[in-house]
């Protein structure tokens, strides 16, 4: 029988075990932690991305009793001076996407985990003390050497090694893995309880009115010079109203150093007096604060059998709720690795090649990094916002939920789309660029509101919710489709005059949208240029077939004869449902 040790049992580590677990037959797990107390939760608000991973892991019924839905992601633009009064202009979903997202009670989600747990996974008390790695040509196994105490001492020879030993970082230490980031973050964030819920509710600001949903059940975005504000609504377990609030920074753009509650209250009192009043008049329960907090690593898998996960490969930027999503690709694509090197057929391209999508992934923490510098600016955030989220749900999710990721050639595809820069030379990070700086110097403040409409029905397709529903072609050309749209909205919005200076701004801008419109032309009639890469096979193809059983969804499939078939013949054919 194949033997995993998973370093870690945090929240990558108990995920990974429950999908391993699930996933892969015949597989035994070992899971190891010393059992600290009282370490900082991180992860609170998920994406549709990590909810689709979740219900994978038959947690849909949990997710929709214990935990409130998240209607999207809420953005607050400072409006000083709007003529019509307005503080904010409030951009949300205009109505429910059938995709779903919820933001999570992490004690009650972390517990929910170690209950599934129980009966598949040996659960060792223990600090791993040394790791022996066996390279694959050798043929053996590899050495764990465990501390259960100041005494005993165990040994465990296994196949695979599955890191997530978060910030400790065990194995990239070992193997001296460790990289500086391009850009640094900060974060200090609390969980406040018995707090004014009309304060934030009631904040004077410009909205679509609609009857959708509470807009109190969002995740709710601030923006300033050099940072953002998340606040997190969460289900209490004893009937108070319970949030996460946190405060993310680049010290070097902002001024700031280490974070305090004190501190805090300044700045918002400064640029966003109604959340400086919401904050007061809450309970605060616990505080945590990084300073400086990102890290990267040299390589994050190995033909040799050993992987970087989640917080022990490296940290994120928690804009866009991303954090869970990456282990939601990171998990998936190690079982891949396993059942490939199962059958022999897992090659060293293979995994360079979803290393690259890894890379790209950060290759999108770079341009956030970026935004910092122009947060408070509203027509470059606002704009910013749109084509990411569109390029989100465009070219991000169809690629998870047809399980195209997980094939070599996307991944590399992905990677092309989404090349990293050296800092010195990262391109512009938000649209139109010389467009929207021509709109930012000429729009009187008291219009801005104006110049940064809320396009959200337009960036976020509400149709699909399926595998089976996505064709990434016909997405990939709505995408383009859509950005040369968007872009001669914002040309628009611009007051032309006559001069050198506007022609030239029209050339390019009506060129770049005339391009756009050819590139969604030409997908739209040849849609194998885009969509060939997820039919290559040989060394690059999933370990899973069709490549969306990866999320299990083949079970619910009622028509036709057919079953789901692997590469691993000892993988689960229909996977079983948990009892809850």
């Amino acid at each position: 029988m194949t033997k995993l040790a998973i370093i870690g049992s945090g929240l990558a580590g108990k995920l990974a075990a429950l999908y391993f677990s699930r996933y892969i037959k015949d597989i035994e797990l070992v899971v190891i932690d010393p059992r600290k107390d009282n370490l900082p939760i991180v992860g609170e608000s998920t994406v549709e991305i990590t909810a689709q991973f979740l219900k994978s892991l038959d947690l849909s019924r949990h997710l929709e009793e214990e935990h409130y839905h998240k209607y999207g992601l809420t953005y607050y633009f400072r409006t000083d001076g709007d003529e019509d009064g307005y503080d904010y202009a409030l951009h949300e979903a205009p109505g429910v996407i059938r995709l779903p997202a919820y933001n999570l009670n992490r004690w009650k989600f972390d517990r929910e985990l170690t209950r599934r747990l129980e009966g598949r996974i040996v659960d060792i008390h223990g600090k791993v003390a040394d790791i022996a790695i066996a390279p694959k040509a050798s043929g053996r196994r590899h050495s764990v050497k465990v501390m259960q105490d100041d005494v005993r001492e165990l040994t465990l020879e296994v196949d695979y090694i599955v890191d997530t030993s978060g910030r400790s970082r065990f194995l990239a230490n070992k193997l001296s893995l460790k990289k500086a980031p391009a850009y640094q973050r900060s974060s200090y964030w609390l969980r406040l309880e018995d707090f004014d819920r009309e304060t934030l509710t009631s904040i004077n600001a410009r909205k679509i009115r609609h009857h959708c949903f509470d807009s109190y059940y969002v995740t709710h975005h601030f923006y300033g010079h050099g940072y953002w504000i998340w606040i997190i609504p969460m289900r209490s377990e004893n009937s108070k109203d319970l949030l996460s609030f946190g405060y993310t920074y680049r010290p070097e753009i902002c001024g700031e150093k280490v974070m305090s509650f004190d501190r805090l209250c300044e700045i918002l009192k400064r640029d966003h007096p109604p959340l400086e009043a919401f904050l007061r008049s809450g309970k605060v329960i616990d505080e945590t604060r990084y300073y400086n907090y990102m890290y990267e690593s040299e390589k994050y898998y190995s033909m040799d059998g050993w992987f970087l996960l989640g917080d022990a490969a490296f940290t994120f930027d928690p804009a866009n709720s991303a954090g869970i999503a990456y282990l939601s690709h990171q998990i998936p694509q190690i079982a891949s690795f396993v059942l490939k090197d199962r059958v022999g057929t897992l090659t060293e391209g293979y995994i360079a090649s979803l290393e690259k999508h890894l890379r790209a992934q950060l290759a999108l923490q770079d341009t956030w990094s970026c935004w910092y510098a122009f947060m408070k600016s509203p027509i470059k955030m606002a704009w910013t916002l749109l084509l990411a989220n569109m390029g989100y749900f465009h070219i991000v999710v169809p690629n998870y939920m047809s399980g195209a990721f997980l094939n070599g050639a996307v991944a590399r595809q992905f990677a092309k789309l989404v090349p990293r820069h050296e800092p010195s030379s990262q391109p512009a990070v938000y649209p139109f660029a010389s467009l929207l700086d021509e709109i930012e110097a000429t729009t009187d403040q008291k219009q801005v509101a104006k110049v940064i409409p809320a396009l959200y029905e337009y960036t976020v397709p509400f149709s699909y919710y399926r595998p089976d529903g996505v064709s990434r072609s016909r997405l990939a050309a709505r995408y383009f489709f859509k950005r040369a749209g968007l872009r001669l909205k914002a040309m628009a919005m611009l007051s032309w005059r006559p001069s050198l200076h506007h022609l030239k701004l029209f050339i390019r801008h009506g060129s770049g949208a005339v391009g756009d419109y050819l590139q969604a032309a030409f997908l739209s009639a040849f849609p194998l240029a885009y969509a060939r890469n997820e039919r290559a096979g040989g060394e690059d193809e999933s370990a899973f077939v069709p490549p969306h059983r990866f999320l299990g969804l083949d079970r619910h499939d009622v028509e036709g004869d057919t079953h789901p078939t692997t590469m691993d013949a000892s993988m689960t054919p229909m996977l079983p449902r948990d009892v809850t």
